[in-house]
């Protein structure tokens, strides 16, 4: 009987693996290619995930080429980033959907405005802004939805706990141990 109790206690208090669904936005160039300024982005999020926001994905990145020279984005260059509708293939067509970001540090020779959408720009476009000018893609980033579901293999899944489990084997173990009492 304690075995049993035991592995019914290991079972419900591990942990278990989610898959990953992954938004690939796909690269845009910005104003001529031979410009040689292009951006693409990547956000992805637990596949049991309902509110897409910035709260809850799982990991942002973006990437800026301006003239040759690749400037990666990260979180604290994010000014908005709001989603409205990842399912419809297209990011920046819904009213309140789309996205502005700065990059400015000593690390860059001018500083960079990266806005798209409606609620980024206020149009149907992407465009980045810097000192001498703008360059912009005449169109919205097309996304590509990849689902990592669990397999069991933990290949491309997150770990995420389990809390109503635990709570469940918690709730065992006290019965165990108050069953227990009472024989003494």
């Amino acid at each position: 009987m304690r075995t049993l109790l035991a592995a019914f206690f290991i079972f419900f208090a591990s942990s278990s693996f989610a898959g990953v669904i992954t938004y690939d936005f796909t690269r845009l160039v910005l104003g001529d290619e031979a410009d040689e300024t292009s951006l693409i982005g990547q956000i992805t999020f637990d596949e049991n995930e309902t509110q897409f926001d910035m709260s809850t994905w799982l990991s942002f990145f973006f990437q800026l080429e301006f003239n040759g020279t690749t400037y990666n984005i990260l979180e604290d260059d994010i000014d908005e980033f709001a989603i409205v509708d990842l399912e419809n293939g297209v990011f920046g067509d819904e009213s309140g959907e789309g996205f502005q970001l700065f990059i400015e540090d000593s690390s860059v020779p001018y500083e960079f405005t990266i806005s798209s959408g409606l609620a980024g720009l206020g149009s149907t476009d992407t465009c980045v802004f810097f000192e001498n000018g703008d360059r912009c893609a005449g169109g919205l980033f097309q996304l590509v939805k990849t689902v990592e579901p669990n397999d069991g293999s933990n290949n491309g899944s997150t770990q995420v706990s389990e809390p109503a489990s635990f709570a469940t084997a918690m709730l065992v173990l006290f019965a165990f141990t108050s069953m227990r009492k009472r024989k003494h």
